[in-house]
């Protein structure tokens, strides 16, 4: 995976330097079919008019499959919605990601919409994470920018056993260049200094999908959780 990933990211890098042609970037969606993570989710039993919004993420394997899927529990209902997602997300295949057609492993953040009225019921995945200034930019259906996941040094840099959370914060150009990234403590111990750097040099290192509003590249705030 590592070797593969370095092959790609030098290429897109030296296509980008010559000016001549462009990487063809292709990030990973939902897609549509029986298969897709809508179809898969079904809406759990409940009595009584509801609507609520579960934020999740998961790699998505260059093959379409979603591992090491997880989601927040931010309230309490969340609860009743999220093992309806995490059962979907194992049998669900995603549209890869990829450059050039080459296929790449992606951190793929996403949200789930719950509504039921009646005996109506409806399940949206909206494949950004809700990032408040992108979501007034760009709407609600806008798909967020997506980091590929290559070689994540900051794992070896970071507490393996400690508990910590730190959010990265960065700003990804329609060409997919990221710049400005920041880290905010977000729980836990303090991560070290070294730490931290790697955690920014791996993302400085990554390649980044754009994000799209209506299919067009966009300019964003991306926002990513590090941590144990």
């Amino acid at each position: 995976m590592i070797n593969r990933y370095l092959a790609l990211i030098i290429g897109v890098f030296s296509l980008a330097a010559s000016g001549v042609v462009q990487a063809q970037k292709q990030p990973a969606r939902v897609g549509s079919g029986e298969d897709s993570l809508g179809s898969r989710i079904e809406f759990p039993e409940l009595k009584g008019d509801a609507t609520a919004i579960v934020r999740c993420a998961a790699q998505v394997e260059d093959g379409g499959d979603m591992e090491k899927n997880g989601c927040y529990n931010e309230s309490p209902s969340d609860q009743l919605f999220i093992p309806a997602i995490n059962d979907a997300a194992r049998k669900a295949r995603m549209q890869p990601a990829s450059v050039d057609g080459r296929g790449l492993e992606i951190y793929f953040q996403y949200r789930v919409k719950f509504e039921k009225k009646g005996d109506a019921t409806t399940v949206t995945v909206l494949e950004n994470p809700g990032v408040t200034e992108n979501v007034e930019a760009y709407g609600e259906d806008h798909v967020s920018a997506q980091r590929a996941i290559g070689e994540e040094r900051w794992q070896q840099e970071c507490p393996s056993r400690a508990q910590y959370l730190v959010w990265l914060r960065a700003h990804v150009a329609p060409d997919g260049i990221v710049s400005n990234a920041s880290l905010a403590h977000g729980g836990g111990i303090t991560p070290t200094p070294r730490c931290q750097q790697a955690i920014l040099e791996t993302v400085e290192n990554s390649i980044f999908f754009p994000a799209l509003d209506d299919g067009q590249p966009v300019p964003s705030t991306y926002v990513e959780p590090f941590g144990n």
